[in-house]
């Protein structure tokens, strides 16, 4: 029980330290933000903005996914190590080590693109972006939230297009 005490602090401490790492960062709203009728209408994005934005992501999606596979298998080694009775703390310590590695990795990879989606803005846009984001990660929640509450699975619209209607749809008629 000793052990695990340390083990359990180093836990938390590197938690806190991620947290903190990840609050300085800028961030953008979730998903293909720019394809979002409201988002494109409010910043007044371009086709061609919105073209530059999709490409920066192509850009680098194979990379972000291979960058959260290899935190999510480190994670994976941490718990497998966590679970033992007798875990030598510091093989656990190296293990944490080795996943908040990757964890930065992921984390500086994402600041990047998000730093190359910042040159296709105006100052302007920036600005706004950044001050209505919060807003509309809200919105998106509450919708979650609404979807949930009335017993539908949550719908991801296809990018571009907006949610779905609340109001039900008759079902079709089988005579068509």
């Amino acid at each position: 029980m000793r052990a695990r005490i340390p083990v359990l602090f180093l836990l938390s401490a590197t938690a806190l330290a991620s947290g903190v790492a990840t609050a300085q960062m800028p961030e953008v709203p979730p998903g293909k933000w720019w394809k979002r009728p409201a988002v494109v209408q409010t910043l007044g994005l371009s086709a061609e903005q919105q073209d530059k934005l999709d490409q920066i992501l192509q850009k680098n999606r194979r990379d972000f996914v291979d960058l959260k596979a290899d935190v999510e298998k480190k994670q994976l080694d941490v718990e497998e190590l966590m679970t033992k009775k007798d875990s030598d703390p510091k093989k656990v310590a190296a293990a944490v080590d080795v996943l908040e590695q990757s964890r930065a990795k992921l984390r500086k990879a994402t600041s990047m693109m998000v730093l190359d989606m910042r040159g296709v803005l105006t100052d302007a846009q920036w600005k706004q972006l950044l001050e209505r984001r919060d807003q509309w990660r809200q919105e998106r929640r509450d919708q979650m939230r609404e979807q949930y509450r009335d017993g539908r699975p949550p719908h991801r619209p296809a990018e571009g297009n907006a949610p779905r209607s609340s109001t039900p749809q008759p079902p079709p008629d089988p005579k068509e």
